[in-house]
């Protein structure tokens, strides 16, 4: 490290300050719920040879590795001749990563006719076109279903609009209008990093600022490795699986495989027993495979968080091209976030957990929330104006070697964990919520229980067509040590000319069509658990029991706690004696081994403390 010890940590954290006023901008200047409430959006620094320096401490986690290849493209593309003034869109997710709804705006930042740094802001668009309303297609066989692809085109010059190319743009999604908002939005955040980073140049010298860059590459990189260097030696594997390949006739499962080698420093992860390409969508292309990497490793390594190129080129990562992991145009890519994404995350924290465990064991996570992408459109009732929305739940997270998972949090996939409040989609959509609780006995059993799934069930107040691209229903998040997997998602709808029969809906419900009054019920993920349900502090069941997180029959059956009633106060008390009589009982009983929930998964069990 170049700098004093001082001054880099100030500009380290300047960096990363003036990247959470971009994400900030966009989320207070965006139209898009998605984007204003939910917060999935992004905002990076990169040198001029696109390498990651700094991004948004709340950033949506998959943006974070699809910033160098998106960069570079438009890099290659016009053969590095950028101008002053200018904004590159793109969101081709073959050549950046993602998919077709994160659309990027691509800024290069010139300090004295020099260019000295790139910005990269991101916004998950809830529409960019295709078959559906909100673009993703549960049962695509390729992208051109899928939505607009955008190669690199110039959308601002001079830091003015090119409106033939956001015309194009507008003609070619639902809500274009709304776009354009975004669009001025992405654009106003990356002004101003351009502002923050040159006031930044102007009082320290462009000099310091390249230095810096490269001081943030070697600091991160020395510090992972040091890590690593105390870890022992070996290769950890784990495997997870998807619910299914909905476009093959057999509907398989999909494999996820990796296996992780450690020697000395080196880490490298190795995908290449993972499946083919399915048929449907599932896989995503190789940018988004090294993203959920790098996210799974910054959960077991927080303190180098954010994400930077010191990290990334401190790790190989291998694949082969057009398997699930690193699939090829034309597969599909729009439902990557539900699909191959979160698995390749957890397994990732699976194998890290594995050569933890006789180091540090806080590090071993078990599996947590998967996303179910739920979008809608229509023509909303009381404007009779077109709308979309992109709606996701929160959920459980996995069960920790020492504390029970949080709930209703999507930590794997945004930072800051928000969600899109009911009140603001009632105002905007023709929805009317009658939940937003946690969903009883959804969490994975273990010493310590995962994190509970929610429901956020609503009713249809107009006509609209619903779509929904998920996974995890029958496949759930596996628990560890003996911990039992977590609750499924679930899509359901009761309608309102035949309210008493509920019709399940599933993982890949394609363009259902809805009327007033019928009633969706949407309900997601819990954690796997940690360690055996029967090692928990009765006192800790007792308390879900009484916060209403399980029923009784769960604090019985599975924990072995039996309670009963206090007659003059109807408190619910602990009966000891036959709590420890009906323990030993179900010590002696056998939990079925397998990837559904309240099963025990046959490799997570066996990562144990000291494994």
């Amino acid at each position: 490290m170049k700098l004093d010890p001082v001054t880099f940590e100030v500009l380290r954290n300047a960096l990363s300050s003036l990247c959470d006023e971009g994400s900030e901008m966009i989320a207070r200047l965006a139209y898009a719920p998605t984007i204003s409430e939910g917060h999935d959006h992004s905002c990076a620094v990169l040198t001029p040879e696109g390498r990651l320096v700094a991004h948004g401490n709340r950033d949506q986690a998959p943006h974070i590795g699809s910033f160098e290849p998106s960069v570079n493209v438009v890099r290659k593309w016009i053969d590095n001749k950028f101008e002053p003034g200018d904004v590159y869109i793109f969101n081709d997710p073959y050549s950046g990563g993602t998919h077709c709804n994160d659309v990027k705006l691509i800024r290069p930042i010139f300090y004295k006719n020099k260019l000295v740094a790139f910005n990269s802001c991101t916004g998950h668009w809830p529409d960019v076109g295709g078959a559906l309303p909100g673009s993703f297609n549960p049962k695509a066989v390729d992208c051109y279903s899928e939505g607009l692809r955008i190669p690199p085109m110039r959308l601002f010059k001079e830091d003015q609009l090119d409106k033939t190319v956001m015309t194009l743009i507008e003609y070619n999604m639902r809500t274009g209008r709304e776009r354009i908002a975004d669009i001025y939005a992405q654009h106003r955040a990356g002004h101003l990093v351009e502002e923050r980073l040159l006031e930044l140049i102007e009082r320290y010298g462009d000099n310091t600022i390249e230095t810096l860059f490269n001081d943030v590459f070697d600091y991160t990189e020395e510090m992972f490795r040091k890590q690593v260097a105390k870890l022992p030696d070996g290769v950890f594997e784990f495997e997870d699986f998807s619910d299914q390949d909905i476009m093959h006739p057999d509907t398989p499962k999909i494999k996820i495989h990796c296996k992780m080698e450690i020697n000395g420093t080196k880490v490298t992860f190795d995908f290449r027993g993972s499946d083919p390409a399915p048929k449907g969508p599932f896989g995503f292309p190789r940018a988004s495979l090294d993203t959920a990497v790098y996210d799974g490793t910054l959960h077991c390594f927080p303190h180098l968080s954010p994400l930077n190129h010191g990290l990334s080129r401190a790790i190989d990562i291998i694949s082969t091209p057009g398997s699930c992991v690193d699939i090829q145009e034309p597969t599909p890519a729009s439902g990557y976030a539900s699909g191959a994404y979160e698995k390749v995350a957890a397994v990732t924290m699976a194998c890290w957990a594995n050569a933890f465990s006789t180091i540090n064991s806080k590090r071993m996570y078990a599996a947590g929330i998967n996303l179910a992408n739920l979008c809608i459109g229509g023509i909303h009732p009381k404007t009779g104006k077109q709308y979309v929305n992109y709606l996701w739940n929160e959920g459980g997270q996995g069960a920790r070697s020492y504390k029970d998972g949080n709930s209703f949090q999507m930590m794997i996939f945004i930072g800051g964990a928000t969600n899109q409040p009911i009140e603001i989609l009632e105002r905007w959509y023709p929805l009317l919520y009658t939940n937003c609780n946690g969903v009883v006995d959804s969490c994975g059993d273990g010493k310590f229980r995962g994190g509970l799934g929610i429901d956020r069930s609503f009713k249809a107040m107009g006509q609209m067509t619903l779509t929904m691209h998920g996974d995890r229903a029958i496949i759930t998040p596996f628990g560890l040590a003996g911990g039992t997997n977590g609750g499924p998602n679930t899509l359901s709808v009761r309608r309102a000319t035949n309210p008493d029969i509920t019709e399940e809906l599933g993982m890949h419900a394609m363009g259902i069509q809805l009327q007033p009054g019928d009633h969706i019920l949407y309900r997601s993920n819990g954690g796997g658990g940690f360690g055996n349900p029967l090692e928990r502090d009765p006192k800790l069941v007792l308390d879900d029991l009484k916060n209403g997180w399980i029923s009784q029959d769960k604090a019985k059956n599975v924990y072995g706690v039996v309670v009963t009633t206090e007659n003059s106060t109807n408190d619910i008390l602990i009966e000891r004696s036959k709590t420890d009589k009906h323990r030993t009982f179900l010590n002696k009983q056998i939990v079925p081994r397998g990837y559904g929930t309240g099963e025990i998964h046959p490799l997570g069990e066996k990562l144990t403390i000291g494994s």
